[in-house]
């Protein structure tokens, strides 16, 4: 006899929620990342600790909720706030390459949101 039980479908209820509670936060930190978008390029400072913050949030949080596109999408934006860090210029390429990671992440958080419940 399988005395094996199935995971309580309130694990599965509290892990939506948490995910919905994610998307929102998620959702408005990107609209800001959007909004900084000219201080970025500007080189500011504060504007890509920022952004690294969020990334690394984003990145982890989406990992422990296994969401898979999602978490490699913030990886990627992750890295490349790590690589401004370590590099003197900011050239064309990869100003491109950041704020086209900024929209992968939102337009990844958009599809989550219409698989939403």
């Amino acid at each position: 006899m399988n005395d094996r039980q199935d995971p309580a479908p309130d694990a599965d209820v509290r892990r939506q929620e948490l995910i919905t509670l994610f998307l929102r936060r998620t959702r408005d930190e990107i609209e800001q990342m959007r909004r900084n978008v000219p201080l970025l390029i500007a080189g500011d400072d504060a504007a890509w600790r920022h952004l690294r913050f969020c990334a690394q949030r984003m990145s982890g949080t989406a990992k422990g909720l296994e969401l898979g596109v999602l978490s490699a999408c913030a990886q990627e934006l992750e890295g490349l706030t790590e690589e401004r860090f370590s590099r003197a210029t900011l050239d064309a390429h990869f100003l491109l390459s950041v704020t086209s990671a900024i929209e992968m992440v939102a337009i990844e958080i958009n599809e989550l949101f219409k698989q939403q419940p």
